[in-house]
């Protein structure tokens, strides 16, 4: 908050405090303005890397989906066949039963 012209005290206050805030942030940045600068650069580095990662993300994520449409038909086809095959393995368990049936039926006559 500004002090107001020739108010001694508050200026004594205010610098007070903004001298604390200085020690406050060098202590957490270091006591130089070389080591922000190195924090600052390691920031960017560390922003520019993720959105790289993020980029290669949605590029596998596109992969994926074009995998899953390549591989879709082949499903359905599968299923298709798979259900095809039982339906005719269970056809010709019919017929293999009643013929096995019929042929008891006439040894036994």
């Amino acid at each position: 908050m500004p002090a107001k012209p020739g108010s001694d005290n508050t200026n004594d206050n205010e610098l007070a405090q903004l001298r604390a805030e200085v020690d406050r942030l060098r202590a957490l940045v270091g006591p130089n303005e070389q080591t922000y600068i190195q924090l600052k650069t390691e920031i960017w580095s560390a922003r520019d890397a993720v959105i790289g990662a993020e980029a290669e993300n949605g590029l596998l994520r596109g992969q994926v989906k074009s995998m899953h449409a390549a591989v879709a038909p082949t499903l359905m086809i599968h299923q298709f066949l798979k259900d095809e095959v039982l339906l005719r393995v269970k056809r010709w368990r019919t017929y293999v039963r009643r013929l096995v049936i019929k042929v008891g039926k006439k040894l036994r006559r």
